[in-house]
């Protein structure tokens, strides 16, 4: 995979999730922090749904890519970076959950 072609992919995915988020941040006024922390509760909730979507897709995609690798180094190592990228959208979507509380505690 590219330069290029990993940076696009990127772009998009952070597209995909500003739309996912869209509806937590739409229709909503901002009179007080409860109201700060409400939003970023619902973002926090989307973005974790959405990044767990995307891991349980490169999971399923990285197993079909070991399947048909044929001892191919080349394809393995492809899986293997998949799954590493799996792990790591896992672990954004924990942190976001983490970063929420922070900013509750924060803001209280």
């Amino acid at each position: 995979m590219t330069k290029f072609t990993k940076i696009t992919s990127l772009l998009i995915l952070s597209g995909l999730m500003i739309l996912i988020a869209a509806p937590a941040i739409s229709y909503s006024a901002v009179e007080s922090p409860d109201d700060v922390i409400r939003i970023i509760n619902k973002i926090a909730k989307y973005m974790f749904t959405a990044f767990f979507v995307i891991a349980i897709i490169f999971i399923i995609v990285a197993a079909f890519n070991f399947l048909t690798a044929k001892a191919d180094p080349e394809k393995i190592k492809s899986a293997r970076n998949q799954i590493l990228y799996a792990v790591i959208a896992i672990a954004i979507a924990l942190i976001s959950t983490g970063a929420v509380k922070i900013i509750e505690s924060i803001l209280n």
